[in-house]
């Protein structure tokens, strides 16, 4: 038994402290707003063919763990006031295995796709590692499926891809192949340390710069009529001519596949709202060149931008090429945090374009006694509208992940529709930009339901002012040492004083330590208004436990 204090067995099981990347602050945010959304949380599912020994598959994975240290990595925030993560020493496998061989493959498919959305809704527990699980099923007749699930904040597409394939090298090796050993990562430390190392004053007249002709968000979806989020989907493969046809496009005009779908998405954006300038989101790679062996690291490198495009009636060609060049000139500031780039606007669009880019291998040397004969991935984001393409020689294809409550089936349909006839326009040699004016705009379907006249919103009724308690006078004491303003009256809302996620965070962890009690973030999104938090956290004391404060890591 070890009878060390509990401090000194958590310092000396852990490896590395350091702060997270911007996108991992934002994924740390909606992790602890929305735990149970299935958000954030990607399944991949590799199909594999021959023989498969699932202990040494186990022993491979369980390496991996050792092997990279954001597998044994934890998210902390209510320690500090800045959120900091933990690369423990040492951390377990989740492991599974199913037996499906006898069963038919209709019902195969229907348990796979029970078994991937219970995956979604049990949430990962950040404060514990690994953030990944795996499951082995067996098909039967030399047939089987592999389902990693990750929380990405740990990885993202091409980390988890490489990390795929050093498993499945290491399974190789431990099946007799004389390939050398795999060399040692380079830390995602060495990353973090990169981002600390800029200086963002630039970058951030870069933003501001760029975003200049956004003069209010760009909406696609209606805001929700309540309750939890409704996840659906609907898919748009492009004929083979067409997907053959961008390719040579791209090639003769010197633009990558991801500009030609973000010009087609402009398009259809600037149709559906009437405004000529466009904005929407898209995931960048985020991998800094300059950092020697980025292409190899494994981590969450991926950050969300905002798109900015200004759809013009002119000549194709041109207008595709000076994308090529704002987006070569935004990757070079791709790593300030969208949050700042949004500062004091609120959410500047509602639709996210992510270029899929998974690395997983298809194939397997001669040595293995197995091959990946397919892969399917399984994700879904906080956004309403989020389409997940692939786009090469050989094929385009489009997710749309949609919200029920924001988009309708029908317009989500309609408008995918829309979207690969015009990269089949594109791709056909049209020598100028698809039409696009005022009269295009086709916003009924897609605008907020009017209320009754003289109705107000429940966010825009005043809420009256009363005599301040001494509860709500300790909650803006911390409020006003967070957000550097004090509130003026016990009806302020938390947001209108400059708040956002992680002050939201921060805010809470306060609250909590200085009430001595437990709570979620999400009820100061529920209730920003000081009163109302007041009254919660009054009712709250009232009949909560103490907090445990033991449980927080010792550093």
């Amino acid at each position: 038994m070890d009878n060390r204090p509990l401090e000194s067995r958590r310092r000396s099981a852990i490896e590395n402290i350091y702060p997270l990347s911007p996108m991992q602050e934002g994924l740390l945010f909606h992790s602890i707003a929305t735990p149970d959304e299935g958000v954030y949380v990607p399944q991949i599912v590799l199909q594999l063919r021959g023989a498969v020994d699932p202990q040494i598959m186990h022993d491979c994975w369980s390496e991996m763990v050792s092997r990279h240290a954001v597998l044994r990595t934890t998210f902390h925030w209510e320690e500090r006031d800045e959120p900091f993560q933990v690369v423990h020493s040492d951390a377990g496998l989740a492991w599974s295995q199913l037996d499906w061989s006898g069963i038919d493959a209709e019902e195969r498919q229907k348990r796979l796709g029970a078994l991937l959305s219970t995956n979604r809704r049990q949430a990962f527990d950040l404060k514990t590692a690994p953030l990944i699980r795996l499951q082995w099923i067996d098909y039967g007749g030399e047939n089987s499926r592999l389902v990693l699930q990750y929380h990405h904040i740990i990885l993202d597409g091409w980390s988890a891809g490489r990390i795929v394939e050093d498993a499945f090298r290491t399974y190789q090796r431990r099946c007799g192949s004389t390939r050398p050993p795999l060399a040692a990562p380079r830390p995602y430390a060495d990353y973090i340390a990169w981002l600390k190392s800029r200086k963002r004053e630039a970058t951030r007249a870069f933003w501001t710069d760029y975003t200049t002709k956004i003069e209010m968000p760009c909406r696609m979806t209606r805001d929700a009529t309540g309750g939890e989020a409704d996840f659906s989907s609907h898919h748009l493969t492009c004929d083979p001519a067409v997907s053959t046809q961008a390719a040579k496009l791209c090639r003769d005009m010197g633009i990558t596949p991801n500009i030609l779908l973000q010009a087609a998405l402009a398009i259809v954006i600037a149709r559906k709202t009437g405004s000529r300038h466009v904005v929407f989101g898209a995931t960048t790679a985020g991998r800094p060149p300059e950092l020697q062996g980025v292409e190899n690291m494994v981590g969450l490198f991926i950050n969300t931008l905002p798109v900015c495009i200004d759809v013009e009636n002119g000549s194709l060609a041109p207008w595709l090429q000076r994308l090529q060049q704002r987006q070569s000139a935004c990757a070079e500031h791709d790593y300030l945090p969208l949050r700042e780039i949004q500062a004091g606007r609120g959410d500047l669009f509602d639709c996210l374009l992510v270029f899929e880019n998974y690395p997983v291998p298809r194939d397997i040397t001669a040595e293995a006694t197995f091959a990946v004969t397919g892969v399917e991935v399984d994700e879904w984001t906080h956004y309403p509208l989020t389409l997940f393409a692939v786009a090469d020689a050989a094929k385009i294809s489009i997710s749309a992940h949609y919200d029920r409550r924001r988009i309708a089936e029908q317009e989500t349909e309609a408008f995918l529709h829309e979207l690969g006839a015009t990269i089949g326009e594109m791709a056909g040699g049209i020598a100028m930009v698809p039409h696009v004016s005022a009269e295009d705009a086709r916003t009924a379907n897609l605008a907020k339901p009017a209320l009754p006249s003289g109705t107000e919103t429940p966010s825009d009724q005043p809420l009256p002012a009363t005599a301040w308690t001494e509860t709500e006078k300790r909650i803006a004491r911390i409020w006003a040492e967070v957000l550097k303003v004090d509130a003026q009256r016990n009806t302020d809302n938390f947001f209108d004083l400059g708040g956002h996620s992680l002050l939201a965070a921060r805010v809470v962890n306060r609250v909590r330590r200085e009430f001595a009690i437990n709570f979620p973030v999400k009820v100061l999104f529920d209730r920003p208004v000081l009163a109302a938090f007041a009254a919660f956290i009054d009712a709250l004391k009232a009949t909560a436990a103490p907090v445990d404060e033991h449980n927080a890591i010792e550093i």
